[in-house]
Order: structure tokens, then C-alpha cells, then sequence
């Protein structure tokens, strides 16, 4: 059961950070946050948010044992975006291996 706890926190830090960064426009560790898999879709998961974000707050988050769900809100000049990213482990700390925007 601990481990399940150390996991939860340790991904809601993640994306916590992963919301932060997109917020100051750091794309680098956005990007370093996708999976290898997904980083080619980067630019056009990039193209769906507020130009520029002014403030992200993550809305929910759900943490399962092979993948956690989360829900983050963009907002900017342009409007606001719901993004729902999934995050699954991959070499020891947790990345985004899909993303798209909710109505």
C-alpha cells in the first residue's frame, strides 16, 4: 500500500511540474515530459493551447496502477484549454503517452 501512496505523490509533483512549465513556456521540459513515442505530436498538441499561457492549473487527477489520468486547465489572452494527458512509468518516473483537448 505504500508504494501506491509514494506513486500517487510522486506523479501529482509530476504533473504539477509538467503544468508550471508549460505556464512559463519552458518547452524543453515539456517535451522531456512526453514519451519518446508521443514527442513527435509535441508541436501539435502545443498548437491546441492559449498563445501564450498565462496560468495552468491541473483540474483532477487520477492515479491508477499502470496509468494516471490527468486534467489540466490552460488558460491565456486567447482563452482556455482543457487538456486530458495520460501518464504511464517509463524508466522510473512517469511521462505523458497520450494527450488531447476536452470540450
Amino acid at each position: 500500500m505504500g508504494d501506491r501512496s509514494m506513486n500517487e505523490t510522486r506523479t501529482r509533483e509530476h504533473v504539477q511540474g509538467h503544468a508550471e512549465a508549460v505556464e512559463r513556456g519552458d518547452m524543453d521540459a515539456v517535451v522531456a515530459d512526453f514519451s519518446e513515442e508521443l514527442r513527435p505530436q509535441a508541436p501539435e498538441i502545443a498548437k491546441a493551447l492559449p498563445q501564450p499561457v498565462t496560468s495552468a492549473e491541473v483540474l483532477s487527477l487520477e492515479v491508477g496502477d499502470d496509468e494516471s489520468v490527468a486534467l489540466i486547465r490552460y488558460s491565456g489572452d486567447t482563452g482556455e484549454v482543457r487538456i486530458r494527458s495520460r501518464w504511464q512509468d517509463q524508466g522510473g518516473r512517469p511521462v505523458i503517452v497520450g494527450a488531447e483537448p476536452v470540450a
